[in-house]
């Protein structure tokens, strides 16, 4: 009876660390608001803004780029995400857990990756019939790498730009 009695409270203490370790692993990192607790410095700030069927990420030089983001390692990353259209879920697990671009609203996701590489995101809800297509890529540099990237993003788009009002001034647009 005694042999019984051991093997039950054995068995209701491997069941509670069960749970207990069960739960915990199911645990998203802090993300929003509430991440930014910790945080080493104050975030970089993208916004991220789902459309039928990608994401465009706007940089705080006002440069952007469709389908990739682009970090810097060991910095803090608060994205702003909306949605033009519908709602959109930016999902990339190795990073943070998901959260909604809703339209008309702003929510958060704040991540912080320490080491260099690329993350693979996707489409995490239903919002129409090329959602399954809407996928996404962080990339994550070293800062200088970040820097020229955003630097070159923000060129191109001014030379881009350029050569359209050239043709305007010049007729060949009308």
């Amino acid at each position: 009876v005694l042999f019984y009695i051991v093997v039950v409270l054995i068995l209701a203490l491997l069941f509670v660390l069960g749970v207990v370790f069960t739960d915990r692993a199911r645990e998203v990192p802090a993300t929003g608001k509430a991440g930014l607790a910790s945080a080493r410095s104050a975030p970089l700030k993208i916004e991220a803004t789902g459309q039928q069927w990608l994401w465009r990420y706007d940089y705080p030089n006002e440069a952007f780029s469709y389908y990739k983001l682009v970090v810097p390692v060991d910095t803090t990353v608060e994205l702003d995400l909306v949605s033009t259209d519908v709602i959109h879920t930016w999902d990339v697990p190795e990073l943070t857990g998901k959260r909604d671009a809703v339209p008309g609203k702003t929510n958060h996701v704040v991540f912080r990756a320490d080491e260099e590489g690329v993350y693979e995101g996707q489409s995490a809800t239903f919002s129409g019939q090329a959602y399954a297509a809407m996928r996404t890529e962080v990339e994550v540099v070293s800062p200088q790498a970040y820097e020229r990237f955003v630097e070159r993003q923000k060129s191109d788009i001014q030379a881009a730009q350029d050569r359209v009002v050239g043709l305007i001034e010049e007729g060949e647009i009308p």
